[in-house]
């Protein structure tokens, strides 16, 4: 068995690992510096409570519904003026609602308390059970819109908890237009600055 001989320059190599190798250090030197510039970002995910006005989808009373929620923020972006991104999940037996929402936020911090209002605007899924052949659930996406807001406490440098958040959503799904109440509490990491 004959080897076949590659002329490769090494000293190309060496010289991009070398350079490669003195780099990381320095790099890794700068991420803290990096991320102290970033703006402050929030992620929020706890539990969400839905009030649902269900009688207009068929249902004898109104629904109480259990979930999720989670939510990205940027509260600073231009001093108390920010921008929030919010998705929950609620259900029952027989019916789920989801909102996935975005819009501006106003937030005003004191010491370790932070209270926020938002105006956010997005879409809402609404699955309800259908007893069919060939079919679990009928599925509606129409519009959704909130207005809420919360009060926040700082618990460490980078975490708070989110001792409630309510929202007034008004959506319209399977053409009937939904006034409900959210209410949800939660975990919030920061990171980045104010």
């Amino acid at each position: 068995m004959r080897l076949r001989s590659h002329n490769i320059k090494l000293g190309p190599i060496l010289l991009l690992s070398l350079f490669l190798a003195a780099s990381c250090p320095s790099f890794a030197q700068t991420l803290p510096d990096i991320a102290h510039k970033l703006p402050q970002i929030d992620i929020f995910g706890g539990y969400s409570y839905l009030r649902v006005d269900s009688p207009s989808f068929g249902f004898a009373n109104d629904s109480n519904l259990n979930g999720w929620s989670a939510a990205i923020t940027a509260p600073h972006l231009y001093q108390y003026l920010g921008l929030a991104v919010n998705a929950s999940g609620n259900s029952t037996s027989g019916l789920k609602v989801y909102n996935f929402l975005l819009g501006p936020q106003l937030t005003y911090e004191r010491g370790r308390m932070r209270v926020y209002g938002n105006l956010l605007f997005g879409k809402a899924e609404t699955k309800i059970a259908v007893q069919e052949l060939y079919r679990n659930e009928a599925t509606s996406v129409g519009r959704a819109v909130a207005l809420g807001g919360g009060v926040e406490m700082s618990i460490r440098h980078h975490i708070a908890i989110r001792v409630i958040d309510a929202d007034y959503i008004s959506s319209k799904t399977f053409s009937n237009s939904q006034s409900n109440i959210r209410v949800s509490t939660g975990v919030v990491y920061r990171f980045g600055k104010k």
